[in-house]
């Protein structure tokens, strides 16, 4: 059932309703309908990102892409390891918008000391046809995990673009720390 019928069928059914029913119960049954319209939007939006998200990893030959919005991780078959990555606590601050890449591994091993390159900046056009724009690049390090499996949690700050803006994070040429 698309979505358009669905909303015709609770729209329908809520006026059916308002005839014979308390006001405290109708307005209920609108807050109800309220909800669940936002709740709808917020999950196709979602799903619209991880459709972006998907496709743009199938065409990269090297990292992986994530986009804010997507709340889903992506995978990166990296010189460490299988890795699973995604982005939490988007927030705006003075400089730009402040975000944790959070890094898990898949193997039942620590994951060694890595150092790696964190880009972003903004997607025009489409999926199939886009360009990324304003991509500014700092590089990350973390150190070497105790535990297995490991998550490693990565703080940012990414100048001079805000949460709104942000169209894409990019993670690549991940690889082992250099040993001194």
């Amino acid at each position: 059932m698309t979505r358009r019928y669905l909303k015709v069928f609770a729209l329908g059914g809520l006026f059916a309703l308002t005839a014979c029913a308390p006001q405290s119960e109708v307005r209920q049954l609108h807050q109800s309908v309220s909800t669940l319209n936002k709740e709808m939007t917020q999950l196709n939006q979602e799903t619209v990102k991880i459709t972006q998200q998907n496709t743009l990893n199938k065409k990269s030959a090297s990292g992986v892409y994530l986009l804010p919005g997507a709340n889903t991780p992506a995978r990166l078959n990296s010189q460490i390891g299988m890795l699973r990555m995604s982005l939490a606590n988007i927030a705006p601050n003075a400089d730009g918008t402040r975000l944790t890449l959070r890094i898990q591994g898949e193997s039942n091993e620590p994951l060694p000391a890595f150092s790696g390159t964190v880009e972003w900046g903004q997607l025009q056009g489409t999926t199939q046809d886009y360009r990324e724009v304003n991509v500014q690049n700092q590089l990350i390090n973390a150190p070497a995990s105790t535990l297995a499996p490991s998550d490693v949690d990565i703080p940012l700050q990414l100048n001079g673009i805000t949460p709104e803006q942000l169209g894409f994070v990019r993670i690549h040429d991940i690889q082992p720390a250099q040993q001194p």
